[in-house]
Parts: structure tokens; sequence; C-alpha cells
């Protein structure tokens, strides 16, 4: 078998149409960061504040799950929907105040109040140029919605229960890496480095999961090399739930 090696990383960083658009939005966000009109602050909150778009796309592909289905036959009703917005958005809140509350023991002067959310976000939406990039990630997450999601028919490929627990992983790495760039931004005082990390870090994970959708190849190798280590798991099996959470 194959081993997982430098090879496949090497394709998940190279150009193409498939990656295209992370790469231009991530070389905007760079400009930005470059030109002063967006600060530091406001780079790392707008990935904060993409939890939530990522949320509300979810809970869109999963009525499209659950309409299609039900107009074929299918039994499931749209109550998982509501289930899955209370879950996430409890989901959201503690990793908000886990978060504003690291911000806030680190001397931050916008978060003075870890566990007030709703005036934490009230407070991102006031940061320089926080509304533009607002506006970038909705339109980013909206294109990649209607070109993926919904040109190429997945909700044909899952059930609503299956993309119920999609985001959580992925938002918890997102999070992380937004904590991570958060340590360099308050502890360290290096507010461009932070930013920039953070847009090489979500750059890089973004395109790691686009190959591994788009590219057989990768998922692969990917499925594989994971099962070779896990022998509890075949590799149909998490090639299945990689297909899940990348979607």
């Amino acid at each position: 078998m194959e081993k997982f090696n430098s090879a496949v990383f090497l394709k998940v960083a190279t150009p193409d149409k498939s990656n295209a658009a992370l790469y231009a939005n991530a070389l905007f966000l760079l400009v930005l960061l470059a030109v002063g009109f967006v600060t530091p602050w406001s780079i790392v909150m707008a990935y904060f504040l993409e939890t939530i778009v990522i949320g509300l796309l979810n809970a869109l592909k999963m009525a499209f799950c659950v309409g299609f289905k039900r107009h074929n036959g299918g039994t499931q009703g749209f109550g998982i929907i509501l289930f899955f917005l209370v879950h996430y958005g409890f989901f959201v809140a503690i990793q908000s105040i886990f978060a504003f509350t690291f911000f806030e023991l680190g001397g931050s002067t916008f978060f003075t109040d870890g566990i007030a959310v709703l005036k934490n976000y009230w407070t991102l939406l006031q940061l320089d140029g926080m509304w533009l990039l607002l506006l970038s990630i909705i339109l980013n997450n909206c294109f990649s919605f209607a070109t993926d999601f919904l040109g190429e028919k997945r909700y044909l490929k899952f059930t609503a229960s299956e993309l119920m627990i999609k985001p959580y992983l992925r938002i918890f790495i997102q999070q992380f890496v937004v904590v991570l760039s958060g340590f360099f931004l308050v502890y360290l005082d290096a507010g461009f480095i932070a930013a920039v990390l953070l847009i090489i870090l979500r750059l890089g994970i973004d395109m790691f999961l686009v190959s591994l959708r788009d590219n057989s190849a990768s998922i692969d190798k990917v499925a594989d090399w994971y099962a070779s280590k896990n022998a509890e798991v075949s590799a149909e099996e998490v090639k299945k739930q990689l297909k899940i959470f990348t979607e």
C-alpha cells in the first residue's frame, strides 16, 4: 500500500481551479492587511464570525437534503434542522465564552467580560473593516454552496442526519487556529504575525479539505493511511466520514 507522504501535501498545495478561490480570498485578506484597511484584530475575529456563517449554511444544506428525499418518498422531517440549530448554537456559545475569556485574561481592551457573548459579538462588528471582511466570508461560503453543493447536486449523496455532525470538527479546528493566532496577538503583541499566521493556516486547512473532497486519489491515500494505523476501521468507512466532514 502506498504510504501517505509529502507528495500528497504537494498535490494539495498545487494551484488549480478547485482551490483558486481559496488563494484569491487569502490574497485579498493579505492585501487589506498590508495596506492597513483592516487591523489584525479584524482578521482574527472575522474568522471567528465565520463559525456562524458555516452553521447557517449547513442548516440550509440539511434542508435541501430533507426536501429532496421527502419529495421522493423519504420520511425524515425538518425538525432535525431545528435540533441542529439549537445544538449548534449552544456549541458556538460555549466556544465563544471560552475564546472571549481567553482574550479578556490576556488583557484585551475589546473584550472585558468573557461571558457577555452578545455584547462581544456586537463589539466584533465595530472593528475596522469588519463589515467588508464579513461580506467577503459570506460571499465566499455562498459561492461554494452554490457551485459545489447545489451545482454538483451533493444533496443527493447525503442525508440531513449525516450533515448534522459535519461542521463540529471543522469548527473545532478553526477555533483552535483562531485562539492560536490570538495568543500571538494578545500575549506576544505580534498582531501582524498573528493575522498572517491565521490566513496561512486557514488556507492550508481549506486546501486540504478541498483536495479530499474533489480528488479521489487524495482521499484514497488518506483513508488507506489512516486505516493502516487503525485496524478496527476500514478504508471505506474512513472515506465515507471524510466525505461528510469535507462537504
